[in-house]
């Protein structure tokens, strides 16, 4: 029951505190950050927002996110904790180890050295504190072994004793009236002299000393913080009265988190709890509960930015809150007969009736009671409540679409419904005095709340309407009484002959929703196109200070604050002070869409509004209005990577025309886009960057010329910042453009005409038979070099020979083949080099016949050749070279050793049939081993289900045999994977084909999967694009790859969906599976189908299995001809794609 009593809270009825319901952005714009856990959040004086993690700072614009420098943050060995002093300067230090401090933040960085000598104990908390500012700021340093105090213009040099057992942890230090105070976890304590001296507080007797004081300039009190408190007085040592007590909701962290801060007169605080916030405008705190939406139990920190959001940091991830102006309550509310609240109405004594699309509910302070419920399936909107009505006679009248007309009688509590007419829905009822208006689209009724019930639809006025509009086409939706006595109807669309209005003096009638008369000749009409206002015979746009609503009005109101509402289609409108303020999801509306007769001013003027997902309750004391402009500032140019300071002497050359400007637009608020406008020229318009995703600016092919940046930022043109102005810089013309370069080309060109003609004249005077001996002569040379070059370089040996028989020479590389020199070979005969002459003799027999015969291209044979040196495989290769060469052949044979090679190609064939059979063996032990496994493995799974059913009420037992059973099916899985696998490497895995209706097969294989995924709180959704789908399948093989792949998704899924679609493409079935979990890297894609392979490995792995699933998987795709492709993105979910072809 928290939503009754949250309900009974905004409306004074009890005095009890529960959580509130809070629109909140979980991925704040321009923040990205590597982890979840978010320990502290801090903004610096420009406005950009800092994050303390435990991998690290780091901190956003609100465009991009940046870590500190590789070089600083190694100075660091332990976890790094962020603090913002009195002058916004924000200081890095070691929050655990030993003490490390840097301060900066706005472009350089220092060290603080310490002339001190620390305890070298490990310290678990070091905490940093600083007072004051300028010249006049102190800091104190607390390792719990050691305490430090230095002012800003001293060096950090004498250590001050302290008695951690008798003082505790420090909780923070305040100045007042100028003197340092130490509020510490076991007293508060003051620094006089270098002496730490306890000082004893007045007042009300506190659970706990404080760990934090701080003084609200508001309303000039003290507030105390502590363990399990927040109390207040008027000077910072008498509290006087406690404003909460016992709200922290985490008792196991070894680590305090707490802080105290205001806005305003909202004291926003936490201890080991969730962020509270008191108001004296409410009778109790406020609660901003993220424990069931972020499972985060208490928070780390939290802060008010200059624009009026609200942060909030925690070990489940970072969060902000653009408004807590609306109390939302919506889908996870189990009070609600649904989500969506179609109307609202109140029974005058601080109670409500809430009208839904299946029934009514009263919410009373003692209950929420369900008043009716229609017999129809959630969902079917026959019996939709569209709105209230109280007569103020103790009945409620409300409209019930089929169902007619209904009434609630508030004493009885007790509904009665009266059915229309046959064929006739009733759309909205209105009570006027004694008057009964019932409105149906193409019905008017009137009648008394008196009439019986017989008799309430006996008077249709539709005739009457329809001669007023010329037209029997008529759609009616609301109808009332204006203070003139004339009936007024609203109704859909232009009539026949495109008037917007027909009046007499009976009635009048418009198009539009809804209604609201502001004065006897002006009344606001909400309309298909917007706000309208009927003044003086003529309906216009209504405008609030030249602004209009263009969007859909379907609902209106006027406060008791004079204010008015306008609901839409995309969320509420408050007209206030002749200003236009909007108000959606995205800044704290529970739903965009509002239903008619949902719109309601409740108790202590609060206003109710019910949307598509629920209603939330409006808190006028609360600030919803951002209007801090974005913060603009502008920086550097890049000129080819390097950067450049904007000043007047900066002259650009022409060829860097093209540069980079780097710029800040920094802001957070995500109610609007953000705007970038910049122009080079007051004259020229400006240019318009939305919703950058970066900080520069490109500016390309600039002309030469004069130019001064004008820039500034907006959200979408509204909350513009002011104009920043960079210094004039110049664009040089190009050096083809200027004066003395011109002058310099012609005389260039002149004097290179005279020169050619003259070098043209010499060069005909050589001749042109010079020219040709010349390049003849060239052309020998080249060849004669080429060919020495080759001889001498050649590994393989190369000999020229008279008809094969004598040596005219030899390369190196033959007369080392063969053991010799060059000189000795040359004119020796070839039959000398073998040591069997058998084998020259058969050579010579046919060598020199096929070498004439192949004069042209020669001719290459292998054989194993006797040199004397010893046997080798040899590759010959043999040409005829010249003809006639002293009256013989001249021939070229080349040897190539290839001994080599035949012995490696042997030792490949050899190696690749042991791999073969210990591959076989592999297969078939593994196969074996599994099953002998497999078999004992069954048994104790028979047996452990057995006892269980047997011994039910021994719970101890039941647990125990739980774990065994849940082990050995995890390995009973994978003994079977590591079967199937051993199967396909020894290709026992055979194809059989079989005719089935595919998506009747496909959605059986899904049906258990869906069980298991709505156990895990997940969506698996299942689409077939071809209906109906038949074809020859391996049954077997798909059960086991969708298995696989189902499984995986629903494994590596926390939250979200998971959607698979099958389709036919061709003669294909194709299938796609598609989650949004934990992704996996590109790295880890390469090597996914690898048997074994597991992304998340060892101790710390997120996951349990073996890592076979995805290479059994595409094996079997593979076995059915198929594909399968994985396309991932880490942390951002897995796409599954596998095509099949389907046989004839």
């Amino acid at each position: 029951m928290r939503f009754l009593f949250t309900l009974f809270i905004c409306f004074g009825l009890v005095s009890l505190v529960s959580a509130q319901s809070f629109k909140y952005n979980l991925q704040p714009k321009g923040v990205k950050l590597p982890v979840q856990v978010v320990l502290q959040a801090e903004q610096d004086t420009l406005g950009r927002m800092w994050f303390a993690t435990p991998v690290g700072i780091y901190y956003s614009d609100g465009i991009e996110t940046y870590s500190l420098p590789d070089s600083l943050v190694s100075e660091f060995n332990y976890r790094m904790s962020i603090h913002k002093d009195a002058d916004g300067l924000i200081w890095i230090y070691n929050a655990t180890g030993l003490p490390k401090i840097m301060k900066g933040g706005y472009g350089s960085w220092e060290f603080v050295d310490f002339e001190v000598m620390f305890n070298e104990k490990f310290s678990s908390g070091i905490k940093f504190f600083s007072i004051g500012k300028g010249s006049e700021k102190e800091f104190f340093l607390d390792t719990k072994y050691d305490f430090l105090h230095w002012k800003n213009e001293s060096k950090p040099s004498q250590l001050i004793e302290r008695n951690f057992d008798e003082e505790g942890d420090l909780g923070s230090v305040e100045s007042v009236t100028g003197k340092p105070y130490l509020y510490f976890e076991k007293g508060v304590f003051t620094l006089d002299n270098g002496e730490i001296s306890p000082v004893k507080l007045e007042g009300i007797p506190l659970p706990s000393p404080p760990f934090l004081v701080k003084r609200n300039v508001n309303d000039q009190l003290y507030y105390f913080l502590g363990r399990e408190y927040l109390a207040v007085g008027k000077d910072p040592f008498h509290p006087e009265q406690f404003l909460d007590r016992s709200f922290s909701d985490q008792e196991y962290s070894s680590l305090d988190y707490y802080d105290l801060f205001f806005d305003g007169d909202a004291i926003f605080y936490h201890f080991n709890s969730q962020l509270l916030k008191y108001s004296r405008v409410n009778r109790f705190p406020l609660k901003v509960d993220l424990s069931s939406e972020l499972r985060a139990y208490a928070i780390n920190k939290a802060l008010m930015d200059r624009e009026g959001i609200l942060w909030v940091a925690t070990n489940r991830g970072l969060v902000n809150f653009h408004s807590l102006a609306f109390q939302n309550y919506g889908l996870g509310v189990s009070s609600l007969l649904g989500e969506e609240v179609s109307a609202i109405g109140s029974l005058g004594n601080g109670e409500y009736l809430f009208g839904f699309n299946n029934g009514i509910q009263k919410y009373s302070q003692l209950e929420v009671k369900t008043l009716h419920r229609d017999p129809y399936p959630e969902g079917n909107p026959e019996n939709r409540i569209i709105n209230f009505s109280n007569d103020g006679k103790g009945t409620v009248w409300f409209s019930s679409n089929w169902a007619g007309v209904g009434k609630y009688d508030i004493k009885r509590e007790r509904i009665s419904l009266i059915d229309p007419p046959e064929g006739v829905n009733i759309s909205f009822v209105k009570v006027e005095g004694d008057s009964l208006i019932i409105t149906g689209p193409e019905n008017l009724y009137l009648s008394t709340i008196s009439s019986p019930p017989s008799s309430i639809y006996s008077n249709d006025i539709r005739n009457e309407i329809e001669a007023l509009v010329q037209s029997s086409v008529i759609y009616m939706r609301k109808a009332g009484k204006l203070s003139d006595g004339r009936l007024i109807i609203v109704k859909a669309g232009q009539n026949a002959t495109g008037k917007p209005f027909h009046e007499n003096r009976r009635m009048l009638i418009s198009n539009g929703y809804d209604y609201l008369e502001l004065a006897p000749d002006s009344i606001l009409f909400g309309t298909e196109s917007g706000l309208k206002l009927f003044y003086k015979n003529e309906i216009k746009p209504f405008q609030i200070n030249g602004e209009v609503i263009s969007r859909p009005v379907y609902a209106m109101l006027k406060d008791s604050q004079d204010r008015i509402w306008a609901g839409t289609d995309d969320g509420v409108f408050l007209i206030e002070n002749n200003e236009l303020h909007h108000f959606n999801e995205k800044n704290g509306l529970v739903g965009n869409e509002l239903n008619r007769g949902a719109l309601l001013e409740g108790t202590n003027g609060r206003i109710l509004v019910g949307t598509m997902k629920g209603f939330s309750l409006f808190f006028s004391g609360e600030n919803y209005s951002l209007d801090q402009a974005p913060n603009v500032m502008l920086h550097d140019l890049v000129l080819d990577s390097k950067r450049v300071k904007i000043t007047t002497e900066l002259r650009i050359p022409y060829s860097q025309n093209s540069f980079e400007v780097d710029y800040s637009a920094i802001g957070f608020n995500e109610t609007k886009d953000l705007w970038v406008h910049y122009r080079l020229d007051q004259d020229e318009e400006w240019r318009i960057i939305k919703d950058p995703k970066s900080t520069v600016l490109f500016l390309s092919n600039l002309p030469f010329g004069k130019y001064q940046l004008e820039l500034k930022a907006s959200y979408e043109g509204d909350n513009i910042s002011d104009v920043i102005v960079s210094p004039p810089f110049e664009i040089l013309k190009p050096v083809y453009l200027q004066t003395w370069f011109i002058v310099l080309l012609v005389l260039f060109f002149i004097g290179l005409g005279v020169l050619i003609n003259t070098i043209y004249q010499q060069i005909r005077k050589v001749g042109v038979l010079k020219s040709a001996f010349d390049q003849k002569s060239k052309e020998k040379q080249i060849a004669e070099v080429q060919f020495k070059n080759v001889w001498s370089s050649s590994k393989d040996g190369l000999i020229l020979t008279l008809d094969g028989e004598k040596i005219v020479t030899a390369n190196p590389s033959f007369a080392q083949l063969v053991n010799s020199d060059v000189a000795t070979l040359e004119n020796s005969n070839v039959v000398d080099l073998f040591s069997y002459e058998g084998y020259f003799t058969k050579y010579i027999k046919s060598f020199l016949k096929r070498v004439l015969k192949r004069r042209n291209t020669g001719f290459t044979y292998e054989s194993t050749v006797p040199w004397k040196s010893g046997n080798l495989e040899m590759e010959v290769f043999s040409i005829l070279i010249q003809e006639n060469f002293e009256g013989k052949n001249l021939i070229l044979s080349v040897f190539r050793d290839v001994s080599s090679k035949k012995a490696i190609e042997q030792k490949l064939r050899d190696a690749k049939e042991k791999a073969e059979q210990a591959n076989r063996y592999k297969s078939s032990m593994l196969s074996n081993i599994s099953h002998e496994i497999r078999t004992p493995l069954n048994g104790i799974l028979g047996g452990t289900e057995h006892i269980m059913m047997m011994r039910k009420d021994d719970e101890e037992l039941i647990s125990q045999l739980d774990i065994i059973l849940q082990s050995s099916e995890r390995l009973l899985n994978t003994i079977t994977s590591l079967l199937d696998i051993a199967k396909i490497e020894a290709n026992k895995m055979h194809v059989e084909y079989s005719d089935v209706d595919i998506n009747e097969f496909m959605a059986t294989i899904i049906s258990p999967l869906k069980n298991l995924a709505n156990r895990k709180g997940l969506s698996l959704k299942l689409s077939f694009l071809k209906q109906p789908f038949y074809g020859k399948i391996d049954k077997r093989f798909m059960e086991m790859i969708l298995n696989n792949i189902v499984s995986n998704a629903l494994k590596y899924t926390d939250h979200g969906a998971i959607h698979m679609t099958v389709d036919k493409r061709k003669s294909n079935i194709l299938i796609s599976i598609e989650d949004s979990g934990v992704g996996m890297s590109e790295d880890f894609l390469k090597k996914a189908f690898k048997p074994f392979e597991q992304e998340s490995t060892g101790n710390q792995r997120l996951y349990e299995g073996t890592g076979l699933g995805l290479s059994i998987t595409k094996n079997l795709v593979a076995l059915l001809n198929g594909e399968i492709l994985l396309q991932s993105t880490k942390n951002a979910g897995t796409l599954v794609t596998i095509e099949i072809p389907l046989p004839e």
